[in-house]
């Protein structure tokens, strides 16, 4: 009932599959560039609308922005200042310099002061009892000249 024009034919090579994968391709290809051969025109649109709305941003805005970035700075700095007090008042009670301490809080700072502290204290070699003594630079040499005084006959 059904005529051969409609009958499935299996693929015997591989050529025969290359062609029909080809076409398939092709033919996803022009329906892909077909959806999307706007793309480029609408991107630049995008652009052009992107500007335009920044131009007629309006001056209150534009001040609204730096204000809000001037804030962000000025909170920045604020807090590297309380770090850097609190860095100075942990190192007049530890004795450690600012520059060496390290932490976010008070607390935090003072125990890694009194680690470094610690640290400090420890000596870094034993001490030796007779450190700095050297033997005298002028060798004995008492017994050389008994044998010489012997050798000249005296005595």
């Amino acid at each position: 009932m059904a005529d051969e024009a409609t009958e499935f034919e299996p693929i015997t090579s591989q050529e025969q599959l290359d062609g029909i994968l080809k076409g398939r391709l092709a033919r996803e290809r022009e329906k892909a560039t077909a959806k999307f051969a706007d793309y480029d025109e609408l991107k630049a649109k995008a652009a052009k609308f992107d500007e335009a709305e920044a131009a007629q941003m309006s001056d209150l805005e534009k001040a609204k922005k730096e204000v809000e970035e001037l804030k962000a700075a000025a909170a920045k700095r604020d807090e590297a200042d309380r770090v850097r007090d609190l860095k100075a008042k942990v190192s007049k009670a530890t004795g450690v310099p600012a520059d060496l301490i390290s932490g976010a809080d008070e607390e935090s700072m003072t125990a890694f002061a009194k680690s470094v502290a610690e640290f400090a204290k420890k000596p870094s070699a034993p001490a030796l009892n007779e450190s700095g003594k050297f033997a005298s630079a002028k060798p004995d040499d008492s017994g050389f000249r008994e044998i010489a005084r012997m050798l000249a006959g005296e005595k």
